[in-house]
């Protein structure tokens, strides 16, 4: 019933949108329109949904699991699923076991199910800080224990025998059993350190540095009989700082320093790959590629498999070459398997291997034929076996494998003439590329969970207009086996929430297509006319429109509210999509917003209630880059912008994140494409408010400070918030959400803000 409710809602909204507008209104903006807004943060309406989906959790290795539901109180449900006779049952007698355990009926019943062993039909559970073992059949617990707690940072061997630490930078070997210690290395340094990540100043910000202990790289092997680690070089790295003007410990400001490699600098941290033989206690250094580091972490990415192997990845910088190495610990050699370049850049938020050691093969992604597919290689000779996924789509995730039958399960997006190309669908395929099948072929956005023994899938499927549904489907063909859960969104019903719209619009080029969502005010009225606001990020490494339901969850819909039509879209740049379209970003970032604007246009031809004259911007990170440069780029169309934790020249950010889109060395359009190039900033005619988090770790205030600085000898006016306090993400922040608001309501709505508006709800 809810769900057809969403559908009959959709309907409605769509109708709506043929009337024709009658001319521009007086507009007045009033504390029920605030109050509107504010129950629509994405912080609200989270509380007005219950069970979107059913989060399976398998039992014994079978296609059988239990999920929980909560109600309105907070009570969890706790329920088992036997597909194969498509039976749904209580997992336990809850009255019994809530007696068993004690549990008080005045507060909310919520336990933690660390086990389940149907066999001896035992049940382990952790609830109110102790763990019990309770029976199935009677849901009756013993008596409970102090529960251990674990250790935020393990280092131990898996036989439990060793554990490998750092003191001064230098390695440490601890025999557990006999609780001796024997140091192994001697020449670390601070700058030069061994096994240490360089570490998120996130990390020890309001903390005793004495008390932070640093992060490590550790890597042992199955048999622990080795360990994987890495010395990093940072002799030559710069660091960035943070200064908190604020806090509990007096007025003298506290300063953060932190390791942070630049874009564009020429040092960046490197490292070498360290094996150590743990019973002579021997240190190797390993004849491998020189690793580079980043961002925060260490430098190497990599993992064990149990033929004793150690598999790592080596990446060029700008992600022009990503290799694939194996380690063998036996004779301390390192080998080529397969390794992808490109005279552009590789997408590294797409690239990973899936090692098979019993048939000596590896599963290795590529875009080489223009959209992202699965190969198959021979892992001895490194030589390509065969393409492995037939559609033509991008394939997004890796979802299991069933190595006995040699089937495939994953998820992709396209392929499709009539249907949103984002919408990710399941199939399988053999390994030799036979048999490819599609599991779900409904036009939703599709998100699964294979069961251990690959008999029954879970699907979790929507749209941004209908409410979420969990099927058991059968692996042969898809066949929907039963229909678990019980979605409640009547709360959020209730408010008169609308689904955002969907829209298609050609991009720049006039030809290729781009999709995207208009957000309304749920008191939408087509008569009248509303200014557009872009929620602007072009980011290149994602796509940032929703295509599930839970696009119920954005800013966009409370800041809709106060009398504007929201628009989130994906241009041309970012990824998901075909290659070409991908590459539109390279040495490009700052063209990211032009299809945005060409998509306004459009879509004010097709519906007279969007003012054309009235286009407002915001974005953060990425987007507040965005922001600023279409501030410039486009002044005479978008009159008011706000553009929050910057990164405005992308010099003064992270190396691989910039560096892939931008290419390396620095060069001519680099400086084209800051927003510190003064040129654009004179063409600043519209109202711009630059915010940013005063802690900001991700990107450094100096960021906004310095287009801040640039703005002042362009002789522009423009507004700033410091946000003391404040890491990247300021939508946390209700005065910041506020002050954006305010901030459109004045200058684009035209309206009186409703100053010094206090959020009421928590």
């Amino acid at each position: 019933m809810i769900r057809k409710s969403a559908i009959l809602l959709a309907s409605a909204m769509l109708t709506a949108c043929s009337t024709t507008p009658t001319a521009p209104q007086t507009t007045n903006v009033s504390i029920a329109d605030y109050q509107r807004a504010e129950r629509f943060l994405p912080k609200n309406v989270h509380k007005m949904v219950r069970n979107l989906a059913v989060e399976p959790n398998w039992i014994n290795n079978s296609s059988n699991f239990w999920f929980s539901e909560v109600d309105s109180k907070g009570n969890n449900t706790y329920y088992k699923v036997e597909p194969a006779t498509a039976q749904i049952s209580l997992l336990f007698d809850h009255q019994q076991l809530k007696t068993s355990i004690g549990h008080n009926e005045s507060t909310a019943f919520y336990l933690k199910i660390n086990a389940i062993d149907v066999d001896s039909n035992q049940l382990t559970i952790h609830y109110n800080k102790q763990d019990y073992q309770c029976s199935l059949l009677t849901s009756v617990c013993d008596k409970p224990v102090e529960a251990d707690t674990p250790s935020l940072a393990n280092y131990s061997s898996p036989d439990g025998n060793y554990a490998l630490s750092v003191k001064d930078w230098n390695l440490y070997l601890t025999d557990n059993r006999t609780n001796t210690t024997s140091q192994l290395t001697f020449d670390g340094t601070e700058g030069y350190p061994y096994a240490v990540q360089n570490q998120n100043p996130k990390a020890f910000i309001n903390k005793d540095p004495a008390k932070v202990k640093q992060r490590l790289s550790v890597y042992w092997a199955p048999d622990s009989k080795t360990v994987l680690t890495h010395r990093l070089n940072r002799e030559k790295v710069g660091k960035l700082h943070l200064i908190q003007s604020s806090h509990a410990e007096g007025l003298r400001p506290k300063l953060y320093s932190y390791y942070y490699p630049l874009a564009g600098d020429e040092h960046l941290p490197t490292g070498d790959i360290y094996s150590i033989e743990v019973e002579s206690k021997k240190v190797t250094k390993v004849v491998a590629p020189e690793l580079q580091q980043t961002y925060y972490g260490g430098p190497l990415w990599g993992w064990w498999e149990d033929n004793n192997r150690f598999y790592f990845f080596e990446q060029a910088r700008a992600k022009k070459r990503i290799s694939f190495h194996e380690y063998n610990p036996e004779n301390h050699q390192v080998r080529l398997i397969v390794e992808e370049k490109s005279d552009k850049f590789l997408d590294p938020w797409a690239q990973d291997a899936w090692v098979l050691p019993a048939s000596n093969e590896v599963i290795w992604p590529s875009q080489r034929s223009g959209k992202q597919q699965y190969y198959l290689y021979d892992l001895i000779s490194g030589e390509l076996k065969n393409k492995i996924t037939q559609c033509d789509c991008f394939v997004r995730t890796y979802r299991a494998l069933d190595k006995k039958t040699r089937t495939l399960y994953y998820e992709a997006s396209g392929g499709f003439d009539d249907r949103d190309p984002y919408l990710r669908h399941l199939y399988k395929v053999n390994l030799d590329g036979t048999a490819h099948q599609l599991l779900t072929p409904e036009p939703l956005e599709h998100s699964v969970r294979i069961a251990p023994d690959f008999n029954y899938f879970v699907d979790i499927s929507s749209s941004v207009q209908t409410v979420p549904t969990t099927k058991v489907r059968s692996t042969d063909d898809g066949k929907v086996m039963m229909t678990v859960g019980k979605p409640d969104v009547s709360e959020l019903m209730a408010t008169g929430w609308r689904a955002p719209e969907p829209f298609e619009v050609l991009a720049n080029d006039n030809k290729t297509k781009l999709y995207g969502l208009m957000y309304k005010p749920s008191n939408f009225d087509p008569s009248k006319q509303y200014p557009v606001i872009d929620a602007t990020y072009t980011g290149p490494h994602n796509f940032f429109t929703p295509k599930s339901f839970w696009s119920y969850f954005q800013q966009a819909q409370s800041l809709a509210e106060l009398g504007f039509v929201v628009i989130k879209m994906d241009g041309r740049g970012t990824s998901k999509r075909d290659r070409d379209f991908h590459l539109v970003a390279y040495e490009n970032l700052a063209a990211g917003v032009d299809d945005h604007v060409q998509a306004i246009k459009d879509l004010a031809k097709k519906h007279s209630y969007l003012d054309v004259n009235r286009v407002g911007i915001y974005g953060f990170s990425a987007g507040g880059y965005d922001t600023a440069q279409a501030m410039f780029r486009h002044a005479d169309f978008f009159k008011v912008g706000v553009a929050a934790s910057g990164n405005h020249d992308f010099r003064v950010d992270k190396t691989g994140w910039n560096e892939i889109w931008l290419g390396y060395p620095v060069a001519k359009h680099w400086d084209e494409q800051t927003n510190l190039n003064m040129d654009s900033i004179a063409k600043l005619q519209g109202k711009l408010l630059l915010a940013h988090g005063e802690l900001d770790e991700n990107v450094n205030p100096a960021a906004t400070m310095q287009l801040v600085d640039k703005l002042i000898k362009a002789n522009k006016d423009f507004d700033l918030m410091i946000y003391p306090n404040r890491d990247h993400f300021l939508n946390d922040s209700d005065y910041f959400v506020r002050k954006r608001w305010d901030y459109f309501v004045e200058h684009l709505l035209g309206a009186t803000p409703i100053k010094e508006y206090k959020f009421e709800q928590k």
